[in-house]
């Protein structure tokens, strides 16, 4: 049974990346539907301060108070020990039930029901539901996870062992979590909340094999972890599919969102972030859609450039920690076959290039600004080629003209003007070492520091 939906954007998927996009389109006038259910699994999930800041900014209270923390991030990573930062912990399936409580109380129209298909025609978008009945909208997001796009996904890590999960009951309630790196290859992260405890491992392949056996057997004879679990026995173990890759964004009247457009390695990027970031991304891209339909094209080429600078970032970063591996077991011995096989994996550029001052540009591009895009003056270096638009909620690029034309008192008066934002503006100017230094402002009023904005690219 046919049922045109009077939307303009149809969303598959309720969880963090589409409730994220449903709630940013909603609140920039446009009219969309939700569709999908909550999934019955008991797991937890870390994010950082930036994650819950994102979640609250959004208006996802609900969702939000389920994060429980802040709590020392403990790291043991080839043999060191740290507690880097803090992060939260958040129980699903109860998180993904909040997200959804969020968006009926923002008024944004939802259907819970399971989704049988997807598919882009010619002039709409298809959803299928498992009660039979077909809803169409002129456009749709694929919304549902790593698992919806796998066929779509190219330049993949040439290693893609499945991801093996166990979960128990935990004697102590405090909450607590810990990522650690494990002897011959493989890493852990293992968090306990409200008496529950889950340990997600990455293992070599021939070691998940082994140890799929008997897993109480082979946690106990890994001392950091066995000290972590402690003597619960473990309720349950499974593996979960661990695809990595990038898709096309686009495909026909079909936009791709979080982990159907971009699934990176868990040990790189935290994966609710990368669903909140997805979706800041793309609700940009969509407003300006519905306003101008004919420029489609440029858009999807706009955005794919952006989720691809974020792909191989992501999968840089994560090369680097297990670089960071192999060089400590190297100390001692040769390291482990399942570091040096991730060590050169997407290649060997460094994360962040330099910025030579003499290779900094300012011209007009393409720019997030609000729930648009929008031409304005970016500047333009190695590190960031598709441009930086502001810093800390100042437009850079008036700045970075007046040094490049020696105007100092021109520098002076922009960053007097900057107000607040002024110090965070300097703090970032200064980890460009090739730059020039910028002059001292009259007064900065004894302002606090601001956070630094990313790029809006």
């Amino acid at each position: 049974m046919r049922q045109d939906m009077d939307s303009e954007i149809l969303i598959a998927g309720s969880g963090p990346a589409g409730a994220a996009l449903a709630m940013l389109l909603h609140r920039a006038g446009r009219r969309v539907t939700l569709v999908g259910r909550v999934r019955d699994y008991q797991a937890i999930e870390g994010i950082a301060r930036r994650s819950l800041q994102a979640l609250q900014s959004l208006g996802l209270h609900r969702a939000a108070a389920c994060a429980v923390g802040p709590l020392p991030r403990r790291v043991i990573w080839g043999g060191k020990a740290r507690a880097p930062n803090a992060e939260w912990l958040l129980p699903r399936p109860s998180f993904d039930a909040a997200l959804l409580e969020d968006l009926h109380e923002a008024g944004i129209p939802m259907i819970k029901a399971r989704i049988t298909f997807l598919e882009s025609q010619k002039s709409e978008v298809r959803l299928g539901l498992a009660d039979g009945r077909i809803l169409t909208a002129p456009w749709g997001v694929e919304a549902r996870g790593r698992a919806a796009a796998r066929r779509q996904f190219r330049d993949a890590a040439p290693w893609s062992t499945p991801a093996w999960i166990l979960r128990g009951e935990a004697a102590d309630s405090d909450p607590a979590s810990a990522a650690l790196s494990l002897p011959g290859g493989g890493w852990a992260w293992w968090s306990r909340l409200k008496g529950q405890q889950y340990l997600q491992l990455a293992l070599p392949e021939a070691t998940l094999r082994r140890a799929r056996h008997d897993p109480n057997i082979w946690l106990a004879a890994q001392p950091d972890l066995a000290q972590l679990w402690g003597q619960a026995k473990i309720c349950h173990h499974y593996q979960r599919p661990s695809l990595l890759g990038r898709t096309q964004v686009r495909e026909g009247r079909l936009w791709r969102l979080g982990d159907a457009a971009m699934a990176i390695d868990p040990l790189s990027g935290q994966g609710i972030f990368n669903a909140l970031s997805s979706a800041h991304g793309l609700a940009p891209v969509l407003n300006s859609l519905f306003e101008e339909t004919s420029i489609a094209a440029p858009l999807e080429r706009f955005h794919q450039r952006r989720q691809d600078a974020q792909y191989w970032r992501f999968a840089r970063a994560g090369r680097d920690f297990y670089r960071q591996a192999a060089y400590q077991e190297s100390i001692d011995a040769d390291p482990a076959p399942y570091w040096t096989e991730r060590c050169h994996w997407p290649d060997h550029q460094p994360l962040h290039l330099p910025e030579p001052w003499a290779q900094v540009r300012v011209r007009r591009g393409l720019a997030i600004i609000g729930n648009h895009l929008a031409e304005r003056e970016l500047v333009f270096t190695q590190d960031q080629p598709m441009g930086i638009q502001a810093v800390a909620g100042i437009s850079l690029a008036p700045l970075v003209k007046a040094m490049q034309d020696g105007d100092h008192a021109a520098a002076r008066a922009l960053l007097a003007a900057a107000g607040p934002a002024a110090m965070a503006i300097i703090r970032w100017w200064a980890d460009h070492p090739d730059w020039p230094a910028l002059p001292e402002p009259h007064s900065l009023g004894g302002a606090p520091l601001s956070p630094i904005d990313s790029a809006s690219q």
